[in-house]
């Protein structure tokens, strides 16, 4: 009997560790996400610019776009 609780504690603490490491790739998943969108931002912002567009303009033109 004792054995099988000590297997179901170390399963129980390997199902802890596999969701602690869950969580922290979602995080980081999360993070990575938040950063590729700011990268994509910049890059549009900066083709704009080269455009002779200012972030107000392309602002303006684009909220035109969706009325």
């Amino acid at each position: 009997m004792m054995l099988k609780e000590l297997c179901k504690i170390s399963l129980e603490e390997q199902i802890k560790e596999i969701d602690t490491k869950i969580t922290d790739l979602q995080d980081r998943k999360r993070q990575l996400v938040v950063a590729k969108e700011r990268e994509e931002l910049r890059r549009f912002v900066e083709a704009a610019e080269k455009n002779g567009l200012t972030p107000e303009e392309l602002a303006m033109q684009l909220l035109e776009r969706r009325a």
